[in-house]
């Protein structure tokens, strides 16, 4: 995935989210403002840097030798969505809430796969094909119209 199929997928999503029950504020992202805990594995929107220290590395960072020989330069992905992808945040915790944010295709995503998967007590296991990003809108879509069929009930 990268960050314009982010934008866009978010999109797609805010309205579900609604229908769907999540009352958490929905609103653009600002550049460099908010985050993402998806890995953008397209490293073309990877952030580069140049660093003297060859030991200080995150988890899905690639550092080289700079061509030059002055230090290492590591690529990493990037921590915050593209500017204007639709986000939900809200304050959450009891004594000190603190601010909780993601992109809207996430929350979405937490949603469908909460609803489809079957918790066993050793195991769990998806109820519906989750692989892809039209299966997971489709089945949104589904909870949707079944949610709706049983509020007229």
């Amino acid at each position: 995935m990268n960050l314009r199929t982010l934008k866009k997928l978010s999109k797609r999503a805010a309205p579900l989210l609604t229908l769907l029950g999540d009352d958490r504020r929905q609103f653009p992202a600002e550049r460099g403002e908010n985050y993402t805990g998806l890995v953008i594995t397209a490293r073309k929107h990877w952030e580069r840097r140049r660093s003297v220290h060859p030991d200080l590395w995150g988890e899905h960072e690639i550092k080289t030798p700079a061509k030059d020989g002055d230090g290492w330069i590591c690529i990493s992905p990037p921590g915050h969505p593209r500017k204007g992808t639709i986000m939900v945040g809200a304050l959450e915790g009891y004594y000190e809430p603190e601010w909780d944010e993601k992109t809207a295709w996430e929350a979405l995503r937490d949603i469908v796969f909460i609803e489809f998967t079957d918790w066993g007590e050793d195991e769990c296991s998806l109820t519906r094909r989750l692989d892809t990003p039209s299966d997971i809108l489709r089945a949104a879509e589904s909870l949707v119209a079944t949610w709706q069929r049983e509020a007229r009930r």
